[in-house]
C-alpha cells in the first residue's frame, strides 16, 4: 500500500512538471513565433522621450542620478522597467534593441503566469489541474496583448502582474509567520507601484482582504490590526504620489454611466464574470471550510475588479486597447479557475456542468471572433513599423528632412516630426541605435534585430509551441491509460 501511495505521488509530480513545461512551451513560444515575425528594431513614441532622451541619453553622459529612475512618467512611476531598461543596453552591449526588450518582456510575462498558475493550482484535483493548465495555455496563447508583446517599454504591466501575484499571496500567509512574511509584503507592495500606478489597488486589494477577513472572524491579531493600519496608510500614499496629467483628464469617463459601461464592455456584460460570483457566493457561505488557496482567490477577485474600475475610470474610450488586455486576462483565468474549482467535490454538479461547458465555449467563441481582427492588427502594425524603419533610417543615412514630414505613427515613430529629428540629430542617442535602424553603426550588440536571429527565433518559437501542445497530449493519453488501470511507461 505504501508503495503504491509513493508511486502514486511519483506519477503526480511528474504529471504537474509536464504541466508547467508545457504552459511555459505554449506560452512563450507563441509570444516568440509573434515577435520574430512581426517585431521591430524602431524605437515607437513614449520609447523616445522615455527611454532615450530621460533614461539613456543622461546615464550614458553620467548626468542622471539613480533616484530618478523613480521619477514619474505619465500617471506612473515605472522604476522596474527603466532598471531593466539600463540592464539590457549593459548587456547589450550598448546598443538599445527593442527586439532584444520584448523576448525579455516575454520571458518576464510567462514567469509572472507561471507563478500565478503554481499558487492557483494547489486548491485543484488531477483531473481539473489539467483542464485549468489547459485553458490557461490557450487563453495566454493568443496575442490579444500584442502591443505588450511587441513593444520594448512595456514591461511595467508584466512586473505589476509579479509583484502583485507574489504581494497577495503573502497577504494570506502573513498570520502563519509575521516577521517573515512582513519583508515579502514590503518588498513586493513598494516594487507593483513602482511598476505602474494601479499597483496602489494592488495594496487596496490586501487591504480588503485583511478586512474581510477580520471581520468573517478570521486572523484577529495585533499583528494583522497593524498591518492593515500600515498598508492603507501605505495606499493612501501611494495614491496622493500618483501624478495628476490634465491633458489625461480628456481619457477618463464622462459620468457614471459612461463607466458603468464601460465596466460591462470589460465584463462581457458581466457573462464573463458569472463564476466568480457564484464562487464568492459559496466561499462566503462556507467560510469555516475556506483553505489558504480559496482565501488567495479571494484576493484576486479584489484585485481584478480594481484593475476593471480603475481602466474603466482613467481610460473609458480605451478600455479594451490591446495593452490593457494583459491585465483583463487574469480576470478570464481567475472565472475558468473558479469554475473548475466548484466542480471539485460536489455531489449533484449536473446544471454546474452544463454552465461550465456553455462559459467555456463562450470564451473560445469570443476568442475565436476577435483572433482575425488581432491578425490583422498585429499585420498592420508590422507593416507601419517597417515604414517608420525606413523612414528614420533614410533620414540618418541621407540628412535630408523630407523622410520625417510624414504622418506619425504611420510613417514615422512619433508624433512630431521636429521633434523627432532633434532626438536622432543627438549623437548620444543616435549613436545606441541598432545598425538595422543607424546603418552607420557598426556595433551590433547580441544581433537580435537581425534575419538570422529572427529565422532561429521563429523555429524554436514554433519547435516549443507544438512541443507544449505535445505534453499536453501525452498527459491526456497518460491520464487516460491510468484511468483505465493499465501499465503506462
Amino acid at each position: 500500500m505504501k508503495v503504491r501511495s509513493e508511486k502514486l505521488k511519483s506519477q503526480e509530480k511528474s504529471s504537474s512538471l509536464l504541466l508547467y513545461l508545457a504552459f511555459v512551451f505554449i506560452v512563450f513560444g507563441a509570444k516568440a513565433i509573434i515577435i520574430s515575425n512581426f517585431g521591430s528594431s524602431i524605437p515607437f513614441w513614449d520609447q523616445w522621450d522615455a527611454q532615450a532622451d530621460s533614461l539613456y541619453r543622461p546615464w550614458l553622459l553620467g548626468s542622471r542620478h539613480w533616484m530618478d529612475l523613480f521619477a514619474s512618467h505619465n500617471e506612473h512611476r515605472i522604476f522596474t522597467t527603466r532598471a531593466l531598461s539600463l540592464l539590457l543596453l549593459y548587456l547589450n552591449k550598448g546598443v538599445w534593441d527593442p527586439m532584444f526588450e520584448m523576448y525579455v518582456n516575454a520571458m518576464l510575462h510567462t514567469v509572472a503566469l507561471l507563478f500565478l498558475l503554481f499558487l492557483m493550482q494547489k486548491g485543484l484535483e488531477r483531473g481539473t489541474k489539467f483542464a485549468f493548465f489547459f485553458f490557461a495555455s490557450l487563453l495566454f496563447a493568443v496575442p490579444f496583448g500584442y502591443e505588450n508583446t511587441l513593444a520594448g517599454f512595456q514591461s511595467q504591466f508584466y512586473f505589476l502582474l509579479l509583484f502583485s501575484f507574489i504581494f497577495l499571496w503573502a497577504i494570506i500567509q502573513f498570520h502563519t509567520a509575521p516577521k517573515r512574511w512582513f519583508p515579502v509584503l514590503v518588498f513586493s507592495a513598494l516594487l507593483s507601484f513602482f511598476s505602474l500606478a494601479s499597483g496602489a489597488l494592488t495594496i487596496a486589494a490586501g487591504v480588503g482582504t485583511l478586512v474581510i477577513r477580520w471581520l468573517c472572524g478570521i486572523q484577529r491579531t495585533r499583528a494583522t490590526l497593524l498591518l492593515i493600519i500600515l498598508l492603507s496608510l501605505a495606499c493612501a500614499a501611494a495614491i496622493y504620489f500618483t501624478p495628476i496629467i490634465p491633458r489625461h483628464a480628456a481619457l477618463k469617463a464622462k459620468s457614471l454611466l459612461d463607466f458603468v459601461i464601460d465596466i460591462l464592455r470589460a465584463t462581457g456584460g458581466g457573462l464573463l464574470y458569472f463564476p466568480v460570483v457564484l464562487f464568492l457566493i459559496r466561499h462566503f457561505q462556507n467560510i469555516r471550510s475556506a483553505t489558504g488557496h480559496s482565501w488567495f482567490v479571494v484576493a484576486l477577485c479584489l484585485w481584478v475588479t480594481g484593475q476593471i474600475f480603475a481602466i474603466a475610470y482613467g481610460r473609458s474610450s480605451w478600455i479594451l486597447t490591446s495593452r490593457y488586455l494583459d491585465l483583463f486576462a487574469i480576470g478570464i483565468l481567475l472565472n475558468g479557475y473558479c469554475l473548475l474549482f466548484m466542480l471539485q467535490g460536489e455531489e449533484s454538479v449536473e446544471l454546474l456542468i452544463n454552465k461550465a461547458f456553455i462559459w467555456f465555449v463562450f470564451v473560445a467563441a469570443c476568442l475565436g471572433l476577435i483572433f482575425p481582427s488581432m491578425i490583422k492588427a498585429i499585420e498592420s502594425k508590422n507593416a507601419a513599423c517597417l515604414r517608420n524603419e525606413d523612414n528614420v533610417r533614410g533620414y540618418l543615412t541621407t540628412r535630408d528632412y523630407t523622410f520625417l514630414q510624414k504622418a506619425p505613427y504611420e510613417e514615422i515613430p512619433y508624433d512630431d516630426a521636429v521633434r523627432l529629428k532633434s532626438l536622432l540629430d543627438n549623437k548620444t542617442i543616435s549613436s545606441i541605435l541598432t545598425p538595422a535602424v543607424n546603418s552607420n553603426n557598426t556595433r551590433n550588440g547580441l544581433g537580435f534585430y537581425g534575419k538570422t536571429s529572427r529565422t532561429v527565433f521563429s523555429v524554436i518559437g514554433s519547435f516549443l509551441l507544438f512541443t507544449g501542445i505535445g505534453l499536453f497530449m501525452a498527459e491526456l493519453i497518460k491520464s487516460y491509460l491510468l484511468n483505465k488501470g493499465e501499465e503506462c511507461p
